[in-house]
């Protein structure tokens, strides 16, 4: 494809040579990318198609996809029964200025699967739905700070960024950051220090039970617990972020630890592969945005909840019932102790719970870009397609034959990484 110099790109040697460039020689997306999340050190490949378990890219490679666009397609690529749901809707129009019945239909579904929650608020991304619980919850308490736990990922809205640290803060004004208290993962006695230092300072703690940003390593049961106890106690509302999790349970991870949020977001798998994003919560929290109600917050989004998401959606919540979740999770847990039996000498583990796997050098809480882009080339190199970050989200299109695989390329791809004097990893608290 031509293009003309680039001279002046933004990363000189480093844009994907297939990029379009403008008439200033600037690539026409910033670096060559559409997305920041793209990005794995040097130029990428490009999705062609895909179909089930199996992705094909421009350098002709074919590949297990084990991104699944970030975890989304828990069905894996074009689902024929989800295509199908989606073209039909579409056809009847892509979206409208008033309510349409597949919105019904989705909420439905997922409060038959949170039975402690009642209403159901769509919303176009998982970051939205996070910006919109906490105005919730503000406009609930008449409060302003949120705690959070470093190494948690909520989106890229403001407030969910400081839990980032600085590299992830920088452009936030010091007013948002000041509204925000970061504590360490799993530190009991720092959440309790930070709420009985102000409980009255406090709108909300959100919680992401599984956090991937620091390493897959779970939130204690104990710091939850917590969590719940000092949110009552006080009258904080307690968010919990489910946009990846709710894969891991059929009442979403929270289910699985039996803990009752007052707000929890979603997003991803609930859209079918389309934008989504959702805030499930208790009648008198979502009450703030019920326009019906004097002085009611006011919560818009163009195709917030448009049909096409939703009808897809639908078809993908009830396809993936309780025994498929089972299913799924018994494959992921078969197969990440597959590869750590293969890795740990290296010292290398795999991390997650159920369907979500990652590799970490072993007690890492922080792992270097250049390691991370290392480990994602040396996968694809060997036919396996994870995140970026490394996050690998298994599919229901895939079995125990599909797990080996992944087993076998993903323990050979840690071992080659693990081999090299470059990989750079922080040890202790997540920044």
């Amino acid at each position: 494809m031509a293009h003309t110099s680039t001279t002046t790109i933004n990363r000189p040697g480093d844009v994907d040579p297939h990029a379009r460039f403008g008439p200033r020689g600037y690539p026409l997306l910033p670096g060559g990318y559409g997305r920041s999340t793209y990005y794995t050190g040097r130029p990428s490949p490009y999705a062609v198609r895909g179909e089930g378990h199996k992705i094909w890219d421009d350098r002709g490679r074919e590949l297990i996809d084990a991104n699944n666009n970030f975890t989304v397609l828990i069905h894996g690529n074009a689902d024929p029964e989800i295509t199908e749901a989606a073209i039909s809707t579409l056809r009847n129009g892509a979206s409208w200025g008033i309510p349409n019945e597949p919105e019904w239909e989705l909420a439905e579904l997922l409060l038959r699967r949170l039975p402690a929650l009642d209403q159901v608020r769509f919303t176009n991304s998982g970051t939205e739905a996070v910006m919109s619980a906490i105005r919730i919850a503000r406009g609930a308490t008449a409060r302003e700070k949120v705690i959070v736990t470093k190494g948690g990922y909520h989106g890229t809205s403001e407030v969910a960024l400081v839990a980032g640290g600085e590299s992830a803060s920088r452009g936030l004004t010091k007013g948002v950051i000041d509204d925000v208290a970061p504590v360490p993962l799993n530190d009991i006695q720092a959440l309790k220090s930070a709420v009985e230092a102000a409980p009255r300072d406090y709108a909300a703690i959100i919680l992401d039970l599984l956090p991937n940003r620091a390493g897959l390593l779970s939130i204690s049961q104990e710091f939850v617990n917590t969590a719940r106890d000092l949110a009552t106690k006080y009258g904080i509302v307690l968010i919990i972020d489910e946009v990846i999790s709710i894969r891991l349970g059929y009442g979403g991870i929270s289910g699985e630890y039996g803990v009752e949020p007052d707000l929890l977001t979603t997003g991803k798998l609930i859209g079918g592969g389309f934008p989504v994003g959702a805030v499930v919560g208790k009648a008198e929290l979502m009450a703030e945005v019920d326009p019906t109600r004097p002085g009611s917050l006011p919560h818009g989004g163009t195709f917030s909840g448009n049909p096409v998401s939703m009808a897809a959606g639908a078809v993908a919540l009830r396809r993936f019932d309780g025994a498929e979740v089972r299913r799924l999770n018994e494959l992921g847990d078969r197969t990440r102790e597959a590869v750590n039996d293969r890795v740990t000498d290296a010292g290398w583990e795999v991390r997650g719970r159920g369907s979500l796997l990652r590799a970490v050098p072993a007690g890492a809480l922080k792992v270097g870009e250049s390691t991370q882009h290392a480990l994602w080339w040396a996968s694809y190199d060997r036919g396996l397609l994870g995140s970026p970050a490394n996050l690998l989200s298994l599919s229901t299109s895939m079995d125990d034959a599909v797990a080996n695989d992944i087993a076998d390329r993903l323990a050979s791809a840690v071992l080659e990484v693990a081999a090299r004097d470059d990989a750079t990893t922080t040890k202790g608290d997540t920044k």
